[in-house]
């Protein structure tokens, strides 16, 4: 009776066991969203199915800039600190690292003035930050918490992205109108490449051998062949709505399966549809908010997601229907959004 009691006893525990383990596991595969709050301070964990806000992280000044690392255990922040005509005593720029699980902040890295986007290298070792204010792409070893190297790049750094292979480390450099490539092993300038008026971020095909690149002053984008380093050619985006002031496309992200490009376009308050084969628009999703600037898709490109930031929110699309299913309630003026699966 004895041995019976306890093999009945062991066979609970192993039970019990496995489902908290599968109850844990559920609850890490639960995706989330993160966005950057700048005027606030904050990184918001959003709860995308429910559609209403977790948790709110103080990360430091002028948060903008988020990258995922590739491991999903850290989230990258830029912190763009305080305007040139603070006081010595303003909040410092630099890149928070936020740990996923906890929640919480592990460092802040102090960088020059105005770090503004971020990417990390594939093995989690070292962070790409594009400095708006020294026109320098910052070289960061993580775990020493440090720049190790500033390399100078055109005017206006605005976007930074490293190719497939991680081998070349592109910056869009908005004034200077370029695309400028660096390479990593040397960390010497390899090219400056023509990329339309104004660009203003850049999304890398699934082939990791053409930049699609949207240009702000004119709504346009360019590709960069990546692997020649020369600009391929240019699109129209329309129309576009007409707005006051007028649409300007700001950011960019892939479907999964790579054939469909959605573009955010600010004033426009809207998110253009693109095929990336035919470089034309087939479709447009409107009054997703105001000023939408950050956009993230869901892992199964069912959804998409705008940071806007003079409406304080966070539109969640479904991409089927083209229409905004929910609005979360993000005050702080929401940046950048990313998608945690």
């Amino acid at each position: 009776m004895l041995t019976f009691t306890r093999m009945t006893a062991t066979a609970l525990f192993v039970v019990g066991l496995a489902i908290a383990v599968a109850a844990s596991a559920d609850a890490h595969a639960a995706p989330l969203l993160i966005v950057s709050a700048d005027a606030a301070g904050d990184v918001v964990v959003v709860d995308p199915v429910k559609a209403q806000v977790v948790e709110r992280i103080k990360v430091g000044a002028r948060p903008r800039g988020l990258k995922l690392a590739k491991n999903r255990k850290q989230l990258f922040v830029t912190l763009s600190g305080a305007p040139k005509a603070a006081s010595p005593a303003a909040p410092s720029a630099g890149v928070a690292v936020v740990d996923i699980a906890t929640r919480k902040v592990t460092k802040v890295i102090a960088t020059p003035p105005s770090p503004l986007a971020v990417d990390i290298s594939p093995d989690g070792q070292t962070a790409y930050v594009a400095n708006n204010e020294t026109d320098e792409l910052l070289v960061i070893d993580v775990a020493a918490g440090s720049v190790t190297k500033k390399i100078p790049v055109g005017t206006e750094p605005v976007a930074v992205a490293i190719s497939p292979d991680g081998k070349v480390v592109y910056v869009a450099t908005r004034t200077a109108n370029e695309l400028t490539a660096i390479d990593v092993k040397t960390l010497s300038l390899l090219t400056r490449v023509d990329a339309g008026m104004r660009p203003q971020a850049m999304a890398i095909g699934s082939r990791g051998d053409v930049a699609f690149v949207p240009d702000e002053s004119i709504p346009s984008v360019t590709l960069v062949d990546l692997k020649k380093h020369m600009s391929k050619s240019y699109f129209m985006v329309q129309p576009l709505p007409k707005t006051t002031p007028p649409a300007a496309l700001q950011s960019a992200v892939f479907s999964p399966d790579g054939k469909r490009l959605y573009v955010t376009t600010g004033f426009g308050r809207s998110v253009a549809i693109v095929d990336p084969i035919k470089k034309v628009t087939v479709g447009m999703i409107d009054d997703v908010g105001a000023f939408p600037r950050g956009i993230a898709i869901s892992a199964d490109g069912k959804k998409l997601y705008t940071a806007n930031g003079p409406s304080n929110d966070v539109a969640i699309i479904d991409v089927a229907s083209k229409k905004v299913q929910a609005r979360v309630a993000v005050p702080g003026a929401p940046w950048s959004v990313v998608f945690v699966p």
